[in-house]
């Protein structure tokens, strides 16, 4: 029970820290890359800093789907101005100014502590609620400011 507590503690202030950091505001700047420069970029981080292959895999299928699921259509006039590759790309230029700088040789452990989860994933590491939690985020201020209602 007590685990279930601090799983939920820390996904709460991952969420919180998501909506309410200064990185999540900066949504609205159309993003150099392409996604797939953004996406190999962010996959190759977080190798870097720690995260095993599966997690990267997953965590990278499932930002894909949802990224994926940002239609060009439903772009504002800031959107259109950057197009749907770079709204796209942005939502992974944001998160990575959320993650970094994350380092390898953090001191914190990010794998010793798992909770329930979604995602279609029953259990979460810690460094995967990061992720998705920084992930949501973005993926909402990039909505907000690139996306019509």
């Amino acid at each position: 029970m007590n685990g279930l507590r601090i799983g939920t503690v820390s996904l709460s202030l991952v969420l919180f820290l998501a909506f309410f950091s200064p990185p999540a505001y900066s949504a609205g700047q159309c993003s150099a890359k392409s996604y797939r420069e953004a996406r190999m970029s962010m996959t190759n981080r977080l190798l870097a800093t720690g995260y095993s292959k599966s997690q990267v895999s997953f965590l990278m299928r499932n930002a894909d789907r949802m990224t994926s699921a940002l239609r060009a259509d439903r772009l504002n006039d800031n959107g259109r101005a950057c197009g749907i590759d770079s709204a796209r790309a942005h939502v992974l230029g944001c998160l990575g100014k959320q993650l970094f700088p994350l380092q390898s040789s953090s001191s914190a452990s990010l794998d010793e502590k798992q909770t329930r989860g979604f995602w279609g994933k029953k259990r979460f590491a810690v460094r995967e609620l990061l992720f998705v939690g920084q992930f949501h985020g973005c993926l909402g201020a990039a909505k907000e400011y690139l996306f019509r209602g």
